[in-house]
């Protein structure tokens, strides 16, 4: 059969398919119409910058916010369209009828949005005919950061100083479950580190410190669901610990498939009585940014060195996201104890449960600086 040949009946048989979806598709849409089924919103993973027409935005993570800019001008079909390349909404046509036919879509403004895929039909709807305030200004708080990063952050913004975010977090009272477990520990060096969740912000100039905060702990209490608390129940773990295990594997790991197996890493170790004698602890106690940690360093006197405590630090060291509190919760089922890089550009580790294999990779890997 010649390779035209071939192709062509590969041509037919795309447009038989697609006819069929084609029907299937009409039929769909009709039964939702008439039986008024709820439009669904679905989330979806990795995405980029995005521009088409009178339209720009910038796709994030599941579950994160998206920037949108819509230009004068621009139809609500337009807009339908861009809302489904983004996910916002599963499907453009549904999304504008429901709009057109509740009057809404006229109503639809030009300007910046920040809609979030997690959005439901009525939420996307108010969003956009309430586009962003001129003033507003944009806050990123990235997977991993601490307390004191976002503090510097704010303060470079001139929003509010450093010595007054760090105050409002240590000092003042926020009404969320999950902090009213928190341990009464005064070792703790930063009180609200691990819950200030990492997410793109918008915020006022009027914005204080108290209401900042508010926007980062109720945007974790969103996300950190009852049955994320009831699953830590059944593995005998606190919000707490989940979220201070989830902080170290945050600044541990980069290759995101590893994280749960370095949760299972954590508990092993913890079970058998191990120190955990994690880096990232050591430079949280340490107090500084860096990728290398010296001998000198394991030996600092500080409930966060997990070379020199049992078990999880006092508290968190960072602020994780949501997918590596996953993981915590989520472990592998291993028996591994340790692990060493074997590949700085993926961050992808070597993991055993071996003393000696480890001591090996560990020798290898340093021979690198020599």
């Amino acid at each position: 059969m010649s390779k035209k040949t071939n192709k062509n009946n590969k041509n037919k048989g795309k447009k038989k398919r697609k006819k069929k979806k084609s029907k299937k598709g009409i039929i769909f849409l009709c039964s939702l119409l008439i039986i008024g089924i709820p439009i669904g919103v679905m989330s979806y993973k990795y995405y980029s910058l995005y521009q088409k027409g009178g339209i720009k935005y910038n796709k994030h993570y599941v579950g994160h916010n998206v920037d949108i800019s819509i230009r004068r001008g621009t139809s609500p079909k337009q807009i339908s369209e861009a809302l489904q390349e983004i996910k916002v909404v599963d499907n453009s046509l549904l999304f504008y009828l429901k709009a057109k036919n509740d009057g809404i879509a006229e109503n639809f403004k030009a300007g910046q949005f920040v809609l979030n895929t997690d959005m439901d039909y009525n939420e996307v709807v108010e969003a956009l005919q309430n586009p962003q305030k001129e003033n507003e200004l944009k806050l990123l708080v990235k997977e991993g950061e601490t307390q004191e990063d976002i503090a510097r952050s704010l303060d470079k913004m001139n929003l509010v100083t450093y010595d007054e975010f760090m105050n409002a977090c240590n000092t003042m009272t926020f009404n969320y479950d999950f902090l009213n477990d928190l341990p009464k520990d005064e070792a703790r060096k930063s009180k609200l580190e691990g819950y200030l969740y990492p997410d793109t912000y918008f915020l006022s100039e009027d914005d204080t410190a108290e209401t900042i905060i508010n926007k980062l702990l109720s945007r974790f209490d969103q996300l950190y669901t009852d049955d994320m608390v009831k699953k830590a129940k059944n593995l005998g773990l606190t919000t707490d610990e989940v979220v201070t295990m989830a902080s170290i594997i945050e600044k541990e790991v980069r290759y995101a498939p590893e994280k749960n197996i370095v949760a299972s890493v954590i508990n092993n170790r913890i079970k058998e009585g191990i120190k955990l004698q994690m880096d990232a602890t050591v430079l949280y106690a340490k107090g500084e940014h860096s990728n290398r940690v010296l001998t000198a360093d394991t030996r600092i006197e500080s409930p966060y060195n997990t070379y020199m405590i049992e078990g999880l630090p006092v508290g968190p060291i960072s602020n994780p996201s949501i997918d590596t509190i996953n993981a915590v919760l989520n472990p592998a089922n291993t028996g591994y104890l340790y692990y060493v890089v074997k590949n700085d550009q993926t961050g992808e580790h070597f993991f055993t449960s071996n003393y000696e294999q480890f001591l090996d990779a560990k020798d290898n890997y340093l021979k690198k600086f020599n």
